[in-house]
């Protein structure tokens, strides 16, 4: 069983990419975008760990730290599949998270393959961890950016000094 954390990270990149291919709107004309991000969250949570319980199930061999290892690179692809277009954002012929169900599980079964084809041994480094409290700074040594975008600010001082 993969841990709770990484799963709801899964779904966060999941749901990452229905915000970067327009499933949820920026300007939805029904409910606010948040109520629909967070019941996309909820609902995502259940899909990601039934194919997760699918794909453990599928390789039973496999240690934990491997298993989510794979499924991580499989959501990786999962979500620019949905970024791109590959899942429609309003399918005709199939039902859209079925088949992110089904491509999860198609390339956690192609990445577990090239692993082995490859003999590639996962290390404990490698596996993505979640951030907890205690590694956290304190807020007094958060030290905070800035951004300013130049090109626009001189694009305006130019106006302003008649070259353009």
């Amino acid at each position: 069983m993969m841990r709770k954390s990484f799963i709801l990270s899964c779904v966060v990149n999941i749901c990452s990419a229905d915000h970067v291919s327009g499933y949820i709107s920026i300007n939805p004309v029904i409910d606010s975008r948040d109520k629909l991000t967070e019941q996309r969250l909820s609902f995502l949570y259940n899909l990601i760990h039934n194919v997760s319980v699918d794909v453990t199930n599928t390789y039973p061999d496999i240690n934990k730290n491997e298993l989510e290892y794979i499924f991580n690179k499989a959501i990786q692809l999962t979500c620019s599949d949905i970024s791109c277009g590959a899942i429609a954002v309003e399918p005709v012929l199939y039902d859209r998270d079925q088949k992110i169900y089904d491509t999860i599980k198609f390339y956690s079964m192609m990445v577990n393959n090239i692993r082995n084809s490859l003999s590639i041994d996962i290390v404990c480094d490698e596996i993505p961890s979640p951030v907890s409290i205690d590694k956290c700074l304190p807020s007094s040594d958060i030290s905070r950016t800035i951004v300013i975008p130049v090109y626009q600010k001189m694009k305006r001082a130019k106006k302003k000094k008649g070259k353009r």
